[in-house]
């Protein structure tokens, strides 16, 4: 059976409303640039963001002409990397936040602070990790275009630098974790195992305490993207994700993510630990507090590197 022409399809959907030569011609162009299974998603997509009615039931003219206006921005984001999404939602967003924005710049730029990444070893799912937590926050909590661009800017000249810093090597013996453990993974959570180490055998336990927090949440943020359910530990307009504790309530839970009994148990406690180095004005971790729970840390990071995809 021959496919119908998306100019056909499109007519359906908009019916009472038809399409003029030029819409004709704009569906005729899309036809040629983009695969016929792709544009029949993008027209529900657009039907689903865009379609309005009125107090009648009525489908309204105005969401009409938006969805004929967007159908090609859906098709050439659907064709984008995860990445390349990213960074297109994050500049869409620098837009809705200042007054003055240069789009084309701000996609320049965090292309090359994502490659600056890159080039120090990070994967996808850290840089969109990274893209959707501290890239976000810092634009949310910038106040204007020029302050944005420049701490951007800083941002990247740090990472740059990151080889240079990295020549010093960070002498430890595999005390918490073991280095067989995080062998083959990429260099910032090779980096942040060696502080985890490192920071134990030079008994600085409350700098231990905050790391092995932080290992954790990105490991179980990793493990909520790997899964294809991070929605679930994002708050209510996606910009960023819940606190640690709200993702550890929906992780021992969750069905998906299918944690083990014993990991399930024991992620609160080291997200205590980490939360009470660094935000309990009177407490100083001592080696006692964690020495006893090595081993459970030891499991739980196991298990969440291989369900991140961290660890293959």
């Amino acid at each position: 059976m021959a496919r119908r022409k998306i100019a056909t399809i499109v007519s359906e959907k908009i019916h009472p409303f038809s399409l003029n030569e030029k819409g004709k011609a704009g569906l005729a162009k899309l036809e040629a640039q983009y695969s016929y299974d792709l544009l029949l998603e993008c027209i529900n997509i657009g039907i689903s963001r865009y379609f309005k009615y009125d107090g009648n039931g009525e489908l309204t003219q105005d969401s009409v002409n938006l969805f004929l206006d967007k159908l090609g921005g859906i098709a050439h984001n659907k064709m984008q990397t995860p990445v390349d999404q990213e960074i297109s939602h994050l500049s869409n967003r620098g837009k809705t936040l200042f007054s003055y924005w240069d789009k084309n710049k701000a996609c320049r730029i965090i292309t090359e602070y994502v490659n600056a990444l890159r080039s120090q070893g990070w994967d996808d799912s850290a840089i969109i990790n990274d893209l959707r937590g501290d890239t976000t926050t810092l634009m949310n909590n910038s106040k204007h275009w020029t302050e944005w661009h420049t701490r951007m800017e800083g941002w990247i000249k740090d990472v740059k630098s990151w080889n240079v810093e990295d020549t010093i090597t960070i002498e430890q013996s595999g005390s918490v974790l073991p280095d067989d453990l995080y062998y083959g993974t990429s260099s910032n959570f090779q980096s942040l195992c060696r502080q985890i180490n490192a920071s134990y055998e030079s008994n600085l336990y409350d700098c231990t305490a905050v790391i092995m927090r932080r290992l954790l949440e990105c490991l179980l943020v990793l493990s909520y993207q790997k899964t294809n359910i991070e929605k679930q530990i994002m708050n209510k307009d996606g910009s960023h994700h819940v606190p640690l504790d709200t993702i550890i309530k929906d992780a021992v839970q969750n069905t998906t993510l299918a944690l083990s009994a014993n990991t399930k148990k024991d992620l609160a406690l080291f997200k205590d630990l980490g939360n009470y180095s660094a935000h309990k004005i009177w407490y100083n971790c001592t080696q006692q507090d964690i020495k006893p729970h090595i081993l459970k840390y030891r499991v739980i990071i196991e298990e969440l590197m291989y369900k991140s995809g961290v660890k293959n």
